[in-house]
């Protein structure tokens, strides 16, 4: 999964991923399969055990919706700030992925879903309980949210200053109200 998350889909070879695994080629499609495979078994591992615990559930938690926003909101900003950081592996792989790879594009395309169906319903939670604007459209706001996220990330390449992060960040919070 690192191997991939660093260097994309397209920019990582086999031999990238027998260094990364410690499998010869061999072992490598007998344990996984083709490259493909494994990225696609790398991008469901990584949905499971980074974008549902620190993105989904922070969203769908009890209480505020509009506190789990923040919350959300936080995380970015302090993952953006961390000098290790690669940005999301998903949207890494949006970036980096050729349109005619139909099958890679559609398990993306699943992926970046379930995350807009997350900020919808913590979006509609917090139009329900006052906490946003009555006016903001779930769904239209999740997608903006999710690509402001996405372009948190690319921003972070660039520069890691907090206040410069901080104040992309701000201007999400603005679509809340």
């Amino acid at each position: 999964m690192g191997i991939f998350w660093r260097k994309g889909f397209e920019g990582t070879s086999l031999s990238d991923l027998e260094q990364a695994t410690g499998l010869g080629r061999q072992s490598l499609y007998g344990a996984f399969g083709d490259k493909q495979s494994l990225f696609k078994q790398a991008v469901e591992f990584y949905f499971a055990h980074v974008l549902k615990p620190n993105f989904v559930d922070v969203l769908d938690a009890p209480g505020s919706a509009r506190a789990n926003l923040e919350r959300l909101f936080k995380a970015w900003e302090d993952y953006a700030c961390s000098p290790g950081f690669q940005g999301c592996l998903v949207g890494n792989a949006v970036t980096d992925l050729r349109s005619t790879d139909t099958e890679l594009t559609e398990l993306l395309q699943r992926k970046w879903k379930l995350m807009e169906d997350a900020l919808t319903r913590a979006l509609r939670r917090a139009v329900a309980d006052g906490e946003v604007g009555a006016t903001l459209h779930p769904r239209e706001t999740a997608t903006t949210l999710l690509v402001l996220g996405q372009g948190l990330a690319a921003a972070a390449r660039l520069s890691r200053e907090r206040s410069y992060l901080r104040t992309i960040l701000d201007s999400a919070r603005k679509l809340l109200d």
